[in-house]
Parts: C-alpha cells; sequence; structure tokens
C-alpha cells in the first residue's frame, strides 16, 4: 500500500503538470495571499528576532530577499524568514481537510528556489498545486486524529509536501524525488502546545526550510529511505488512535483550487464564531447590552487549538474563542489591530468575555475527516427574552463560501499598507502583484 502511494507521488511530481487557467490564477492567488501575509509579519517580534540571525548586514526586507537570493546567509535561511513571517499574523491561507497552511510552506520554499534560478519560473505555478496536492493527500490517510493528538499539522505535512513542490520545480527525477520526501520526513514536527507563543509561527518557517533543505540535499545526491511511508514509516509514527484513509485509495492529484483563504488574522478555528458574531452584531445594529448572556455551541475538534481563555498578547488572543468572539459582537469586524498587545485587554471586550458558555459537541460517530463539519451556534438572551441567534455552517473564504475579488484585494492591500506603516518601503497592491506575476512567469 505505502509503496503505490509514493509511486503516486513520484509520478505527479516527476510527470508534466497543465493547470487550467482557473487552476493557475488560483495558484497566483496563494503566492499573492501568502507573501502580502509575509509583508504584514515582517516587523511582528518573531520575525524581528530572527533576522540578526539569520539575515545578512544591511539586506533588505521581504520580497527583495526572495528576489536577489543575497540577504540571508542561504536559501534555507530565507525560506525560515519568510514561513515565520508568513505565519506570525495567522492570516494565511488553510485547507480544511488536512488541517494545515500549506500555501505558507509551499510558496516561500518556492520563491528561494526561484531565487537562485530564475529560469525555473514556468515551473512554479505546477510546483506550487503539486505540492498542494500532495498535502491534501497526506492529510487524508493520517486523518483528523493526526491534528487531535496535538501534532502541528502544517510543520508535520508541510516538509514533506514542500519537499515534492521543490522536487517538481527543480526537475528532480523519482530517485531523488524519494530521496526527498525522505529527508523531509525526517524533518517533520511540530507542537499545538505552542500556539500563542512565537514558536507556533516559526514552525512553520522550520517546514519550509526543512522542504527545500531536503529537496536541494536529494539534488545532490544525499540518500534516503526508498519509501519513508513504509513500516514504522512516516503514518506509523504520525498516525493517531483513528486512522484516516488508506493510502492504496488516495488519489494524488495537483491542487490549487481546494484553499481557503482568511479574512480575519487568526486561527481558522476561530472564523466561524467571528461570522456568527458578525451576523449578530449586524442583527443588533450596535454592541450587546451588558446583562447578556451568551451561548456558543461549537462543533467537535473546534477547541482544540482554541486553547487560551485569558489572552495577555495579541499573539495569545488569536487562540481564544471568546476574545475573537466579543471583538466581533462589540465592534462588528475584526482586524489586524485587534491582535496588537495593547488591544487585548479593553474592558467592553474583557467584560463581554465573561458573559460566554461555551460548548463543544461530543463526538458522534467516526471521527470526522478535516474541520469542515457541523456548525457553529450563537445565541444571546436578556433574562428570558432571546435578542439574536446566528448558526454558521461554512468557513468564510473557504471554497463553500469563497471571498470575493474586492475583500482579497482589500486585504492585500490591509497587509501592505501595515508592511509601510512599521517602517518597510511604499509598496502598491499593483506593484506587489506585478512583481510576483514576473516571478512566477504568470
Amino acid at each position: 500500500m505505502a509503496e503505490a502511494f509514493i509511486r503516486q507521488i513520484c509520478d505527479v511530481v516527476t510527470g508534466p503538470v497543465a493547470l487550467s487557467a482557473a487552476d493557475e490564477g488560483a495558484a497566483l492567488l496563494a503566492f499573492e495571499d501568502t507573501m502580502a501575509v509575509a509583508h504584514a509579519g515582517w516587523h511582528e517580534p518573531v520575525t524581528q528576532a530572527l533576522l540578526p540571525l539569520y539575515r545578512g548586514a544591511g539586506a533588505p526586507a521581504p520580497g527583495a530577499a526572495l528576489l536577489d537570493g543575497g540577504a540571508a546567509v542561504n536559501a534555507e535561511s530565507a525560506a525560515l524568514l519568510h514561513a515565520t513571517a508568513g505565519h506570525a499574523l495567522d492570516y494565511d491561507d488553510v485547507h480544511l481537510v488536512s488541517v494545515t497552511h500549506p500555501s505558507v510552506v509551499i510558496v516561500p520554499a518556492l520563491l528561494v528556489l526561484l531565487g537562485r534560478d530564475p529560469a525555473l519560473a514556468p515551473r512554479a505555478l505546477p510546483a506550487f498545486a503539486v505540492g498542494v496536492g500532495v498535502n491534501i493527500a497526506l492529510g487524508r490517510v493520517l486523518g483528523f486524529s493526526h491534528y487531535d493528538k496535538g501534532w502541528h499539522a502544517t510543520s508535520t505535512i508541510g516538509p514533506v509536501a514542500g519537499a515534492a513542490a521543490a522536487a517538481h520545480l527543480l526537475g528532480l527525477d523519482a530517485a531523488a524525488t524519494r530521496r526527498a520526501l525522505a529527508l523531509a520526513a525526517a524533518q517533520s514536527g511540530g507542537l499545538q502546545r505552542n500556539f500563542g507563543t512565537m514558536a507556533k509561527p516559526v514552525q512553520a518557517g522550520f517546514a519550509a526550510a526543512a522542504a527545500v533543505r531536503a529537496a536541494l540535499m536529494a539534488e545532490a545526491g544525499v540518500s534516503g529511505a526508498d519509501d519513508i511511508f513504509g513500516p514504522r514509516g512516516f503514518f506509523d509514527l504520525h498516525g493517531g488512535p483513528e486512522p484516516g484513509e488508506d493510502p492504496a485509495a488516495v488519489a494524488i492529484l495537483p491542487d490549487a483550487r481546494s484553499l481557503s483563504r482568511k479574512l480575519f488574522p487568526c486561527c481558522y478555528m476561530t472564523h466561524r464564531i467571528i461570522e456568527a458574531g458578525l451576523r449578530v452584531h449586524a442583527q443588533l445594529g450596535a454592541a450587546p447590552p451588558a446583562d447578556v448572556a451568551i451561548t456558543l455551541d461549537v462543533p467537535f475538534g473546534t477547541m482544540r487549538p482554541l486553547h487560551v481563555t485569558d489572552p495577555r498578547t495579541g499573539l495569545e488572543a488569536k487562540f481564544c474563542a471568546g476574545y475573537t468572539l466579543a471583538a466581533a459582537l462589540v465592534q462588528g469586524r475584526v482586524g489586524l489591530r485587534d491582535f496588537e498587545d495593547d488591544t487585548v485587554g479593553r474592558p467592553a471586550i474583557r467584560a463581554l468575555m465573561g458573559r460566554i458558555t461555551i460548548t463543544e459537541d461530543r463526538l458522534e460517530g467516526d471521527m470526522p475527516v478535516g474541520i469542515a463539519h457541523g456548525a457553529v451556534r450563537l445565541a444571546l438572551r436578556q433574562g428570558n427574552a432571546s435578542l439574536a441567534e446566528a448558526e454558521v455552517h461554512h468557513f468564510p473564504g473557504s471554497p463553500d463560501a469563497p471571498a470575493d475579488a474586492t475583500r482579497i484585494a482589500a486585504k492585500l492591500a490591509d497587509c501592505l499598507d501595515l508592511y509601510t506603516r512599521r517602517g518597510g518601503g511604499p509598496l502598491s497592491t499593483d506593484t506587489f502583484r506585478a512583481n510576483l506575476r514576473r516571478l512566477t512567469a504568470a
């Protein structure tokens, strides 16, 4: 079974990949979304702490570090920096079945390799689709119990999927691809326990660096296991108590259109909660009254990453269901400003947090696949009277509830504006998009 699975990966990596116009557009949007968020996260404390360690003296800030190839100490360091920046705000895209952030690993890995050899640009978007396809397949085989066990799936699945993408970009043959997958799997790891700390985005950086390291080592001839998915391999070690799909039954196909764009800069598990809060705020036309009673029912698994109950920093607030819901109910919006350290203690939001009761649904039947199941249900009461209710089934920005071009453009502009306001050079959305199109030959 495992041999058939890795053979599929090698066939996808080494074969021709023809993308439709829609696929190319989705892949390019993933590059734009990821790098816009990386610009916004470039001046976050975690990125700034890493820069003296991994960037050369006087090197330019983001984007340019990917373009000239000389800003970081090496390609691995450039990938680490940009993936960390891209995940620092928790604003990068997600995949609901694998419960991962695929683009923040794959895009920086591909861009730093393009910086070394710009002639590979025509292979960039197909390589991205290959990486996402492998990412999805790994997530389906591992199943949700891998995530439920406490793994940060972006950092376990990401190195392997990123290595597959890089292998396609570099044109590695099947033998070298097997080596790249083995070397990437050897670097797989990451803990949900680190959520709410700087280590969480750094784990995404580790994954991107591991993908680059594995692909380049494999290209140089460093050997590894011929089938890393065999007995006592990747699936046996990372699988949870409830197995996912049979690897022999999982088709591995290039994919650029299954990703969900994040419309709020916080853990994706909060997004249906926020959407429910926004709908209730719109119903009320104002913040709820001070004596309101709030009940929030969420699907099984929602609260696993949302372990923060009393956020002290903006980073912790990204993983707090009560805080994000209260912000939505009080303001009728949730944005970048809500996750800066000086905003998390606002009295109106703190007071409302204390009036929220959260209940997670019990698991009934088999372990769910991914996180797109059930519904978030929000109800507000004042005494015996019902004030407002909302029920949200689909994650905003997901394929089932896609963000329109206007909301995407607004997000890109907001991210680039934050980068500029924090000390980066002025960068228009048009120039930013043109640069990425040139890099990827789109």
